[in-house]
């Protein structure tokens, strides 16, 4: 099995972001570095009837097992789209992870529940992002964004224009 390189991350990040169910993206490439982007990945291919079953319970078995912060959130959304356990019951918002994740980095930055965008605290209203100390992989600060999200009430959703 071959290591991640920059275009394949390239590749993945962009199917996360837009919503694609572009599980190619995966394909012979280990889960275990990326699976909030994975699991965002298959969780779109299966709503889109992609026949991904099998990489999607993998998926959902490396996310029960790691246990970082979002996967938990994570697992229980693609357990959802994979019908083996109820939806969460969290409401969608079109919001970009990695926005969250820098502005927890930075502080002093509000999220726009509309819109989904991140701004800094004194050009909009919404709900204030708390700062804090993130982890160094891209993977698990996306999580920590996703955890945080959740226990806010909201699920992430591609953005689309």
């Amino acid at each position: 099995m071959k290591a991640w390189g920059e275009q394949d991350l390239a590749r993945l990040r962009a199917a996360a972001h837009r919503g694609l169910g572009d599980a190619g993206v995966l394909r012979g490439l280990p889960l275990p570095p990326v699976l909030q982007y994975a699991g965002d990945v298959l969780a779109a291919a299966l709503a889109q009837g992609g026949d991904v079953r099998n990489l999607a319970c993998e998926c959902l078995e490396e996310l029960n097992r790691r246990r970082l912060p979002g996967d938990a959130e994570l697992a229980a959304e693609l357990g959802a789209a994979l019908e083996v356990n109820a939806p969460t019951g969290l409401a969608p918002l079109p919001v970009d992870l990695g926005a969250v994740a820098a502005a927890m980095d930075d502080g002093f930055h509000v999220l726009d529940l509309e819109r989904g965008d991140v701004l800094p605290e004194i050009e909009g209203n919404g709900l204030p992002i708390p700062p804090g100390v993130l982890p160094e992989s891209e993977d698990a600060r996306r999580g920590a964004a996703r955890e945080w999200l959740a226990e806010q009430g909201y699920r992430p959703v591609p953005r689309s224009l």
